[in-house]
């Protein structure tokens, strides 16, 4: 059986193309003792200059880059920060834990990313920020989100975990336009290491406080591009003080940093075919306009994550997967339940919905209702698929469900 199931998702373990042996004999042989950059400095400076960022900083996964990143803006009680409600609740629980309050914000039904009409409705003095999540294959609108915070004095952060190198609609690169730009590296992704995330931003006050914020609040970190480790001739005086700051062991590994070098080295050849995975998708769902929606992204820009698309028709969510595997597919995904539904959310009262709610009116009220309706009937098809004979068994599988269920 083991032999068996590792045959079938073979296609999805040849990910590993480039430099990635190498690195890790490197450290293996050699220690931690380098005489050259660490990998988590190389890492550090090529991701700054691909995002053409000041500052960039490693940790062990992109929640815990959130977290960083909402407590760096200093969040108050009272504070507010937007987020959209279609998205994995860690990003509602992370401002939460940072102090603040996350207001809900619904999503457009057509891109599936955040509503901007909404977003605006729900901007108060106590806003101190915006959250925006780049979903599937989307990225959210980044020249409207950046002119809403400069007219309101607001932090802009991106969620970049499923948009490595996708733009948006007006050709522009997610990640490079937030105060703080967020990406994971967590085994479902564009580029992978298992595990583990970074961050981005040009603001040295910010880059500092992130810096320490990941690596337990030491002292001596700067705003720079560095290894998290403090030198031997600093940490060992009886008078180096420490840590100046409340941090987190957010570190991420050197075995870690060696792998995502390697990774986003080779990134071109990897991204190449998670894009013809997601327009040979995107492609046959075109034909069938009048039954499905599918997400409206910036198709020849997109990294494509996960294709994702609804049907119009009553047609059961479970009954097209079960069909879809039946023709010899992997199966596909739901979207995550929106953040305002999800048990920990209501049993926490985290949050908000409408802005004349009462407080924790997050148990009982439905202020997104266009992420309601969405989550229960999106299909999330899958793209990392590494060779076309898996990729053809696919599309040929989703081809014989749409025409069994008669979608045009």
């Amino acid at each position: 059986m083991e032999k068996k199931t590792r045959t079938k998702n073979k296609h999805l373990e040849k990910r590993f193309l480039g430099n990635e042996l190498k690195y890790l004999k490197e450290i293996l042989e050699f220690g931690f003792n380098f005489k050259r950059k660490s990998f988590i400095t190389m890492l550090q400076d090529l991701w700054s200059l691909h995002f053409n960022k000041k500052y960039s900083i490693t940790t062990n996964s992109c929640t815990s880059s959130l977290h960083s990143a909402f407590l760096s803006l200093d969040l108050k009680k009272d504070d507010e920060v937007l987020v959209p409600s279609l998205t994995p609740f860690m990003c509602s629980t992370m401002v939460h834990l940072a102090g603040a309050t996350p207001i809900y914000v619904d999503v457009d039904k057509k891109n599936f990313l955040i509503d901007i009409i909404d977003l605006k409705k729900k901007i108060t003095k106590k806003t101190k920020a915006i959250l925006a999540v780049h979903s599937y294959s989307g990225v959210c609108d980044l020249l409207e989100l950046k002119k809403i915070c400069r007219l309101h004095k607001l932090y802009l952060i991106e969620d970049c975990a499923q948009s490595f190198n996708s733009k948006d609609n007006n050709n522009i690169l997610s990640g490079t336009v937030g105060d703080i730009s967020c990406w994971s590296f967590q085994y479902s992704k564009q580029l992978t290491t298992g595990d583990g995330g970074i961050l981005s931003t040009n603001n040295s006050l910010l880059a500092k406080k992130l810096r320490q914020i990941t690596n337990l609040g030491y002292s001596s970190l700067k705003s720079k591009n560095s290894q998290t480790i403090i030198p031997k001739k600093i940490r060992q005086k009886p008078s180096f003080y420490r840590t100046s700051a409340i941090g987190f062991n957010y570190r991420m590994s050197e075995f870690t940093a060696a792998i995502a070098l390697a990774q986003l080295e080779n990134s071109k050849k990897i991204v190449a075919m998670r894009k013809k995975c997601g327009e040979a998708f995107y492609n046959i769902l075109l034909d069938k306009k009048q039954d499905i929606t599918v997400q409206e992204i910036n198709v020849k820009d997109s990294t494509f994550f996960s294709v994702a698309f609804f049907i119009k028709k009553n047609i059961s969510w479970e009954k097209f997967r079960s069909k879809f595997i039946e023709f010899g597919g992997e199966g596909f995904y739901s979207a995550a339940k929106p953040s305002n539904q999800e048990i920990v959310v209501k049993k926490n009262k985290i949050g908000r919905c409408y802005l004349s709610c009462k407080k924790n009116c997050v148990v009982t009220c439905h202020g997104t209702p266009v992420a309601k309706f969405l989550q229960k009937k999106i299909i999330l098809l899958q793209t990392n698929y590494q060779n076309t004979i898996m990729l053809e068994i696919q599309t040929q599988a989703l081809k014989k469900s749409l025409d069994f269920f008669k979608i045009v």
